[in-house]
């Protein structure tokens, strides 16, 4: 029975070591893929374009789930206030993400360094990589406004659209750097050893913590906690946002596999997006049961 058991965990550690050596070896656009690989950038073709375009397209309609979801858990007089903050995330992050962010991620010119990119301003680059570093700027466009949309929930009623609209401009940068560190081919923590598939440090940790300090800083909603609280609009608007956002979630995670071609890389985006369905679904059978 222990030599059972010896032989299992062999083989799981197997399992796991060839999983992590062919993530690295060319698999997602975060940790050799993301920078100025020759080797990557000479692989990436129509195929892997028509992938990152259609993957960009629905991970954007995402903005649409955020602001349904959020919209039917306000007061009805906040409503639109809500719509449009999230539309102008994309407005306002994204003219700033175009102007320096995708540069302090993924800037590769002299200067650039572990802890921050220099280069591709306005995104200015040689015509020879101009599809590859399109797609990547599209691609990453599209995490960072995810990432400062997570925030305009924990800041909903709580904000005049003036000083959100500052917020989302800074929020560019505030994204773009972790992302340099994690997913730049010499980011500091990728040279640590550190591996993030689709987003949990940059998108999430930092679009939640950046989150929860705007809570602490701007306190409850009014009339949220003493029974002035007004009616709902519509929970319906917020069950159609959990659902555009579960089937935008399965291509935010499986469309991070950059390049689809290469070493039948297609696999890891079938196991993230089996991997997304299983864990919502699990989740959604806990939350059931619990409550």
């Amino acid at each position: 029975m222990a030599d059972n058991w010896t032989s299992l965990g062999v083989s799981v550690a197997e399992d796991f070591d060839w999983l992590e050596q062919s993530y690295c070896r060319g698999q997602l656009v975060h940790c050799t893929t993301n920078g100025s690989d020759v080797s990557d950038e000479e692989s990436f073709g129509a195929t892997e374009t028509i992938w990152i375009i259609t993957s960009c397209i629905l991970i954007f309609q995402m903005q649409t789930g955020f602001g349904l979801l959020e919209a039917g858990s306000v007061t009805a007089k906040s409503e639109t206030n809500i719509m449009v903050k999230n539309s102008l995330d994309l407005v306002f992050g994204g003219i700033t993400y175009w102007a320096f962010g995708f540069a302090c991620s993924f800037g590769d010119s002299p200067g650039d360094n572990p802890f921050i990119g220099v280069g591709h301003y306005f995104l200015v680059v040689d015509e020879k990589r101009m599809g590859y570093v399109y797609a990547l700027f599209l691609f990453q466009l599209s995490f960072a406004t995810t990432s400062m949309t997570i925030v305009s929930g924990a800041m909903a009623e709580r904000a005049r659209l003036i000083s959100y609209n500052i917020f989302s401009m800074c929020m560019t940068f505030i994204y773009a750097v972790p992302a340099h560190w994690m997913w730049a081919p010499n980011g500091f923590l990728l040279s640590l050893g550190v591996q993030d598939i689709a987003g949990c440090g940059p998108v999430h940790l930092v679009g939640g913590m950046t989150g929860l300090v705007a809570t602490l800083m701007l306190g409850p909603r009014k009339g949220a906690f003493d029974g002035n609280r007004g009616t709902v609009p519509s929970p319906l608007k917020s069950i159609l946002g959990m659902f555009m956002l579960w089937w935008g979630w399965l291509r935010f995670n499986s469309g991070s596999v950059y390049i689809v071609t290469a070493d039948d890389q297609w696999r890891f985006a079938v196991i993230a997006g089996v991997n997304t369905i299983i864990a919502s679904i699990s989740g959604g059978v806990t939350s059931v049961i619990c409550r």
